[in-house]
């Protein structure tokens, strides 16, 4: 246990670390050379400009510039920290070093009263002159300040620090050494926390590292001032807690949870707004984890729990969290009540059902897909895979036989329920013994050449495979073998078969045939044939390539093979005989009441029209006269 002497005044781990030597910067390796080398070959420039975001080292820089050249000791371009010039300048006490902050000083007075310090001398070799938050300055100042940093004094040297150069005046930046400071990566910025803490004795777990390091973001300052909040507080169970409650209410998804999570997160005297961007700060680390582009940013254990967030909630689901706490962000700047825009998105994404969005939708398609394969993963599958997945609805109806039950595991949908239900009412008695068979051979239409014979059925038993649909596309083969009923032909019904087809069986087929198909419907049963009729000849010649694909599925769905042939819709059976009326067909349409216009060459001509403008003008004046 570390105990603190009251009688020394404590100092925060930011300033006692605070870097005293060029070697000492972390993560600006760039800047250090640069200046070292200028220091040691008498090179340095009358005026520099610092830029980078907070926390990275500027004005700490900017002291060890004026150092190194007030120093009377120097080493290969780095300050001995020893001489007087240095102590003074670490202390606070030396003429030769002047800051101003410019955010509070930017009026003309202010740069005037600078500039006329600028002669005077100092002590020490150099004088320099750190203007902090520079573009701040008013334009009025900074045009003040031109001509003095432009040809200042020989002993005079100007750092100008600032978060945000593009607001510096262009003729301001031109006259200067532009260096650019960057964010530190995560991994230098943990072993240089790390050395803090052992430097300083604390007692500090790797959860407050991993979430010391977040807090940092890149920030030296920021990530040392976390430590000191974790070093009081004594954990970081305290103050990481709320935001991992609600990151496990989002993969869980549990909408309770997630309103407990942020209830405790207010409790401990958050802003609503600061707890929805820092939800959102590690939603985009999600994202880019499950994309394959993040962790740069993150200690080694914080990276592991973004990447399992990542992992459980997909790309789909972390895509979604991050628009809706997004959304919510910006919809509670205006909001008479954050809180409640907040809340609402935090139960959209809990309960995806609440969310009608396209996002939404793809992430309920994407979890049932995923549910279905890991339901049906039991049944076996066939040696030859297609490269494409098949669809879920077609493996559901392909594993559930007619008469039989699914699968273990697998919840029957209502349209394989039906098909089930409707093939037990066709079978009636319980069936013979199983009796492998090939289907029958098709009937060829009138005119059409006999069909090569089907390959013999593979027969399925309880523990036989399913061929997936892509499978069957690509390969014709028999569908799953099916039990021979006696008489079970004669019992079938166009009824029966218009259920059948439009509540699976046409679903079944591969994308080619459907299209194919879904032009014509059944009319008629003749001799245990099922007559099939199609709008015209050359589409009929067209399906004939695929009845065969028709009847196996057909005779998967039915028990028992269904012979099909194709008819055109108007050669198709009259309920009298020919020349009776027609059979009206599924949409209602009843060719009786289609008169016979006879020849076209006997009608009459239509009556001329008027066209031109200027005969509906004529039409509509009667009488009136036409000048040229």
């Amino acid at each position: 246990m570390v105990v603190y002497d009251r009688s020394v005044t404590y100092q925060s781990l930011y300033r006692r670390y605070r870097p005293g030597r060029f070697a000492e910067l972390v993560g600006q390796s760039h800047v250090l050379a640069g200046l070292r080398n200028a220091v040691r070959e008498g090179r340095t420039g009358h005026a520099y400009l610092f830029s980078g975001p907070r926390g990275t080292g500027k004005t700490s820089t900017a002291r060890i510039l004026a150092r190194a050249l007030n120093c009377t000791d120097l080493h290969e371009g780095e300050p001995c920290g020893a001489c007087e010039a240095c102590r003074s300048i670490q202390a606070g006490t030396s003429y030769d070093l002047f800051e101003l902050d410019a955010a509070s000083n930017n009026k003309v007075e202010d740069v005037r009263d600078l500039i006329g310090r600028v002669a005077i001398g100092s002590p020490g070799r150099t004088k320099v002159y750190i203007l902090d938050e520079v573009h701040m300055l008013s334009t009025a100042a900074s045009n003040a300040l031109l001509k003095t940093l432009e040809e200042p004094p020989d002993h005079v040297v100007f750092v100008l620090a600032t978060t945000d150069p593009q607001k510096v005046l262009p003729t301001i930046r031109s006259r200067t050494q532009h260096f650019e400071f960057g964010l530190v990566p995560a991994a230098e910025l943990e072993r240089h926390v790390r050395w803090v803490i052992a430097d300083a004795g604390l007692d500090v777990d790797d959860d407050a590292v991993a979430w010391v390091v977040r807090k940092g973001a890149g920030s030296v300052r920021d990530a040392l001032s976390a430590l000191d909040q974790v070093a009081a507080v004594g954990g970081v169970s305290g103050v990481a807690a709320p935001l991992e409650e609600l990151l496990e209410a989002l993969c869980e998804r549990d909408s309770s949870r997630a309103l407990v999570g942020l209830a405790s997160a207010l409790g401990s005297g958050r802003e609503p707004r600061l707890v929805a961007e820092e939800l959102l700060g590690t939603l985009r680390e999600a994202f880019l984890a499950a994309v394959g582009a993040g962790g740069s940013a993150l200690a080694d254990l914080e990276a592991q729990r973004v990447a399992d967030v990542a992992r459980r909630l997909g790309v789909a689901g972390v895509t979604r969290a991050l628009e809706g706490v997004g959304a919510a962000v910006l919809e509670m700047r205006q909001a008479p009540d954050p809180l409640v825009a907040l809340e609402v998105a935090l139960i959209r994404l809990t309960r995806v059902e609440l969310d009608s969005s396209v996002a939404a939708l793809s992430e309920r398609v994407a979890r049932l897909e995923a549910a279905l394969a890991a339901a049906l993963g039991t049944v076996a599958a066939q040696p030859a895979v297609a490269a494409v997945a098949p669809r879920p609805a077609v493996r559901l109806a392909e594993a559930v036989a007619p008469g039989g039950s699914p699968p273990s595991g697998v919840r029957e949908g209502a349209a394989a329920a039906a098909r089930r239900q409707l093939a037990t009412r066709a079978a009636g008695a319980a069936p013979a013994s199983p009796v492998p068979f090939a289907p029958a051979p098709r009937v060829p239409s009138a005119g059409q050449p006999p069909a090569a014979p089907a390959a013999p059925a593979e027969p399925v038993g309880p523990g036989a495979s399913v061929p997936a649909a892509s499978h069957i596309a690509a390969d014709p083969k028999p569908a799953p073998a099916v039990t021979a009923r006696p008489g079970a032909a004669a019992e079938l019904t166009v009824e029966a078969l218009t259920l059948a087809w439009s509540s699976g069986v046409l679903d079944l087929l591969a994308t080619g045939s459907r299209a194919l198909y879904r032009a014509g419907h059944f009319v008629a049963i003749e001799d245990g044939v099922s007559l099939f009729a199609l709008p015209s000849r050359v589409h009929r010649d067209r399906c004939e390539a695929k009845v065969a694909e028709v009847e196996r599925y057909l005779a998967a769905h039915f028990g028992h093979p269904v012979p099909l042939r194709l008819v055109i819709e108007e050669d198709r059976p009259r309920a009298d005989g020919p020349g009776g009326p027609v059979v009206a067909d599924r949409d209602g349409f009843d060719e009786a009441r289609d008169e016979d216009i006879g020849n076209a060459r006997d009608l009459p001509d239509a009556p001329v029209v008027s066209t031109t403008g200027l005969e509906l003008i004529q039409e509509a004046f009667p009488g009136a006269e036409v000048l040229e």
